[in-house]
C-alpha cells in the first residue's frame, strides 16, 4: 500500500483527466457540469525558459480567433500544477517583464 499519492493521482480525484504528457509539457482537462465547459489546463515549453501554465475554456475563442477564455484555478488546483511544472523541469524563476 502507498502512502503517498502522485501528483497525476491528486488531479484526478478533483477532476483532471491528463491528456498528454511528454518532456515539452502536458495538458489536463476536466468538465464542469454545472456551468457546461470543458476547462483545459496546459503546461508548455517555451524557447526562452519562460514556461507557462494556461487554464481556459477550451471550446471558447473571441471574435478575432486569437485566444480563449481564461478560467482560473483554486489556491489548492495551482498548487498540483506548480508541483506538476517543478516534475518536468519547467518551472521557472524567471519573470516576464516587458519594457
Amino acid at each position: 500500500m502507498r502512502i503517498f499519492k502522485s501528483v497525476d493521482e491528486k488531479l484526478k480525484e478533483i477532476g483532471f483527466n491528463k491528456i498528454c504528457e511528454d518532456k515539452y509539457g502536458a495538458q489536463y482537462e476536466r468538465y464542469n457540469t454545472k456551468y457546461n465547459y470543458w476547462q483545459r489546463v496546459d503546461i508548455w515549453h517555451k524557447a526562452s525558459g519562460r514556461h507557462i501554465l494556461q487554464s481556459y475554456d477550451r471550446d471558447s475563442i473571441d471574435e478575432n480567433k486569437i485566444g480563449n477564455t481564461c478560467v482560473g484555478l483554486t489556491g489548492y488546483e495551482m498548487k498540483l500544477f506548480l508541483k506538476k511544472m517543478k516534475k518536468l523541469g519547467l518551472y521557472s524563476k524567471t519573470a516576464v517583464i516587458e519594457e
